[in-house]
């Protein structure tokens, strides 16, 4: 059954969180239109953007200075040479270029990251053809004829924040990117934020029924802290490896050349290997 169906489940939509408190009986969060709304425990699954995190944790998100593009493409517009049925990443001094197929093949997800040169600011805005050539010219001409693909592109400045030991407190605790927002180098975010949920379920049952909502939260958070920081530190550790020039670029290709597909997985086991059966290990 779906939340939305569930008998037991009140949903509030266009609703902006505006202040938290937190004692030993419950949680009282209130909106910003002034509603209150009381319960026994909370999960700040509230985004990059978390107001419960901001009472729980108090810090703040770190600019990477890193932008990227995204458009998608129609197959017809795609390089006849470049359709393939997987995902390609094309990788340059200080950019790279993925692309990959949506909707059977019938359209081509394009996405461009690059180092800015500007001072940036956390957000999302329309982008430019003008700028984005304006970073890729040290790049080979087969991935540079994509450039000229979008009819439009939006561009997103990125941004993560530290991570830290700990991120609730109580009755309160925090899911996904409220938790541990990321870059997007591993592709993990969705990912983190499904095995939160399945964790911090399992770390309820494993209370019996006991309702001690604080001594499930604190079990949840300790299997999932390190977990997790390890992710936020990868992808940025990624961004520069995708990103190499000069000596750094052949060291790079120096360590890929010549791994098998099976090494490459071996490499990769800690991050795709988890399960629910051994998530509260």
């Amino acid at each position: 059954m779906s939340v939305q169906h569930a008998p037991n489940v009140e949903m509030h939509t266009s609703t902006c969180v505006d202040r938290v408190e937190i004692d030993q009986d419950g949680v009282r969060v209130t909106d910003t239109q002034g509603r209150c709304f009381e319960g026994s425990a909370l999960i700040g699954a509230d985004g990059v953007r978390s107001v419960v995190r901001n009472t729980l944790v108090g810090d703040t998100h770190r600019v990477s200075g890193h932008v990227v593009y995204r458009a998608v493409v129609p197959r017809e517009d795609m390089p006849e040479d470049l359709r393939w049925n997987a995902a390609a990443i094309w990788v340059g001094p200080n950019c790279h270029l993925v692309h990959y197929p949506l909707r059977g093949g019938e359209q081509y997800n394009l996405v461009v990251t690059f180092h800015s040169r500007e001072k940036e600011e956390w957000g999302v805005r329309e982008g430019s053809a003008e700028e984005v050539n304006s970073y890729f010219t040290d790049i080979c001409e087969r991935p540079r004829r994509l450039l000229s693909k979008p009819t439009s592109w939006k561009r997103w400045a990125t941004a993560d924040r530290d991570p830290v030991e700990r991120w609730g407190r109580g009755r309160a605790t925090l899911l996904g990117d409220a938790a541990h927002p990321m870059l997007q180098y591993l592709a993990q975010g969705a990912c983190m934020a499904l095995e939160d949920a399945v964790t911090l379920r399992e770390a309820i049952r494993a209370q019996h029924g006991s309702g001690d909502f604080a001594a499930a939260f604190r079990l949840f958070e300790e299997k999932r802290v390190v977990r997790t920081a390890r992710v936020v530190l990868s992808a940025r550790e990624m961004g520069r490896i995708y990103h190499a020039k000069g000596i750094e670029r052949q060291v790079r290709n120096s360590l890929w050349q010549g791994r098998s597909p099976e090494r490459f997985y071996d490499a990769m086991e800690w991050l795709y290997g988890w399960t629910v059966a051994h998530c509260l290990d």
